[in-house]
């Protein structure tokens, strides 16, 4: 096998994508061990690769303004002798065109229409096979922000269940680009409710500053008794909580991948993407799959929304189902509901 002293892997990517594409950097560094490996991504991913990410030496921030003759500058001077694009964009190919010989090998998407659907994460390993003959048994975890759960946690301490129950990762936003892959804001006020009524778990409600508003909304309209974290935490405390919860139920978003890749499972909803291509991975048992049922795959809007935003998809999804699913996951869940159950039949 050859030997690499200096690898480049070039990913500037969304947050849900560069999760999914860190067991590449774990699996490079468990072929060729002793050498650096550089990321060249985003300056927002730095905080929760370098140093969570153990496989990952360096971080270049890449600046989407910059033209291809200095992107071609920057990546001369870092002298990888591997480089690993797993962007394969115009620009990748081109800022190589006057560089130094040297191994290369890009990431070849699976197109939308190949049977059977390759999952993200093993499309992004295909990549490095040529030159790998170990992989990691799991892929995941890969992050590690056990030293920040302290610190993420330190501001929501006076919420006195905290201490005494597990948590349950709840995001119900999706971000404003696509708001038809969210589930319906109704029912996942009645989801949070039958969390609360189990008195096991606290949930948690989690997202960035465009889900805020609706994070807000729902802890309101349940008095207040969820953890609202969102809006609050960087993304490596953000990926702390994540490892804190003992599940979480979520839409296709970035903080599903990043609950994955802290090790953490994740009930998925799905409608208008497949979870097979993109789902939080190793949770197949866990999914929710409504893409049979949807008219708008690969759309950035729905043709058949609702006035929430919600897709019509994305609506046949039953509040039971999760319910089902939660009692699949965790064994005090199933425990805690037969106890209602009986204790209503009676």
């Amino acid at each position: 096998m050859q030997s690499f002293g200096n690898i480049l892997v070039f990913h500037p990517a969304a947050i849900g994508d560069a999760m999914l594409a860190t067991p590449v950097a774990t699996t490079l560094k468990l072929n060729f061990p002793g050498a650096k490996l550089t990321y060249w991504t985003h300056p927002q991913l730095k905080p929760i690769l370098l140093g969570l990410c153990p496989a990952i030496d360096e971080i270049v921030d890449y600046n989407r303004e910059a033209g291809l003759m200095e992107l071609s500058k920057t990546y001369n001077s870092l002298q990888a002798d591997l480089f690993v694009d797993l962007a394969n964009s115009i620009k990748s190919h081109v800022m190589t065109w006057f560089s130094a010989p040297r191994r290369t090998l890009r990431y070849i998407k699976e197109p939308a229409q190949a049977r059977p659907i390759v999952h993200a994460t093993d499309n992004f390993l295909e990549t490095i096979k040529p030159v790998c003959d170990q992989f990691p048994n799991p892929l995941f975890p890969t992050i590690f922000p056990d030293v920040l759960l302290e610190q993420a946690l330190e501001p929501f301490l006076q919420h006195d269940a905290i201490e005494r129950t597990e948590l349950i990762g709840i995001v119900p936003g999706v971000g404003k680009i696509r708001p038809h892959r969210a589930w319906l804001e109704d029912g996942w006020h009645y989801l949070l409710q039958h969390i609360l009524d189990w008195k096991t778990h606290l949930p948690v409600l989690i997202g960035g500053e465009e889900e805020q508003e609706l994070c807000q909304r729902l802890n309101q309209s349940l008095g207040g008794q969820c953890l609202d974290v969102s809006g609050k935490l960087t993304l490596p405390l953000t990926a702390a909580v994540l490892k804190r919860c003992e599940i979480v139920v979520s839409g296709d978003t970035g903080p599903a991948h990043v609950a994955v890749a802290v090790g953490t499972k994740v009930i998925g909803l799905y409608g208008p993407t497949f979870p097979q291509r993109s789902g939080p991975y190793g949770c197949a048992d866990l999914w929710l799959d409504q893409s049979s049922a949807c008219r708008c795959h690969g759309h950035k809007v729905c043709r058949f929304t609702h006035p929430d935003n919600s897709g019509e998809c994305m609506r046949r999804i039953m509040l039971e189902e999760i319910i089902r699913k939660l009692k699949l996951a965790v064994p005090s869940v199933a425990e805690e509901e037969e106890a209602l159950g009986h204790a209503e039949n009676t």
